[in-house]
């Protein structure tokens, strides 16, 4: 009989549900509980009604692993606190490239001394994106990588429209088209009795998107519409140099919290295995 690993949540935001949910999937897992703040700690909605919350971590007895949720901004503290304890961990901050380096240097010394062990940077990106970024300049070293996102709303011209009569509520974002011009969409949950061609009028007429290549379209719950699966387009092309016609292209549309969350479960399961300290994660068979 396989032992199921007992795992705990530490918050639970988007990462936090994520990751509830897929340890539900996996039938070498356990959720034992989820840690939150004093001022959220009630009980959670379906479908994890009957999961335990606390506030400490100590009040879910034994642990595998915890899986660090915070916000970015507060991972460091809660990684601390949690190898302080003697925990093993999984992390997946979004740091800054730039600063990646030394803040996992930092965690993995401070891991080694408090005979801890984590996993650092399982994620989506950090983590396996990272990874397959990589692998491409590995396969094709001479050449440009070019990789486009979901772009992210922009705030003025979100306001911008919200401000228009008839708009409940807006998102407003920016996509570069073929040719790399920015291409304006703005997505409107109209307010009752509102009329598309009269918003969509008011909004083109407004300053703040006057002269720019706009296109307004309605939807339901614009809500909804931010919690909706995003896009990355990864393409690595060769030089001359590199090889006739040398192409390598990733293409998805996926929930972001979703696969990260499943990235952290594979480091879960392999962390008991590893030596003390801090590891940077990797793909293995």
């Amino acid at each position: 009989m396989i032992r199921r690993q007992r795992l705990a949540v530490v918050g639970f935001g988007r990462l936090g549900r994520a990751c509830a949910g897929a340890i539900a999937e996996r039938h070498d897992a356990e959720l034992a509980g989820v840690v939150r703040r004093p001022e959220s700690a009630g009980r959670l909605a379906p479908p994890h009604e009957r999961v335990a919350v606390v506030t400490h971590v100590r009040d879910l007895g034994p642990l595998d692993v915890a899986l660090v949720c915070v916000p970015a901004a507060a991972v460091d503290a809660v990684a601390r606190e949690l190898l302080q304890q003697r925990l093993a961990i999984v992390e997946c901050a979004a740091v800054a490239p730039e600063a990646r380096d030394e803040y996992y240097a930092a965690l993995a010394d401070y891991a080694r001394r408090r005979r801890g062990r984590a996993m650092l940077g399982a994620g989506w990106d950090p983590g396996v994106f990272t990874l397959v970024g990589r692998c491409f300049e590995t396969l094709i070293p001479r050449g440009e990588s070019v990789h486009t996102r979901r772009p992210a709303a922009s705030l003025h011209h979100t306001a911008a429209a919200e401000a228009v009569r008839g708009v409940k509520g807006a998102l407003a974002c920016e996509y570069p088209d073929a040719s790399g011009r920015i291409q304006r969409y703005v997505y409107v949950e109209l307010a009752e009795g509102a009329r598309l061609d009269a918003v969509t009028a008011a909004i083109a007429a407004d300053p703040a998107f006057v002269g720019e290549a706009t296109q307004v379209f309605a939807v339901p719950s614009v809500a909804a519409l931010e919690e909706e699966a995003q896009g990355v387009l990864l393409e690595r092309r060769g030089t001359a140099r590199s090889g006739a016609h040398q192409t390598l292209l990733l293409e998805g549309r996926f929930d972001r919290s979703t696969l990260a969350a499943r990235v952290m479960l594979d480091a879960a399961r392999r962390l008991p295995a590893l030596n003390v300290g801090g590891h940077r994660y990797s793909l293995t068979l």
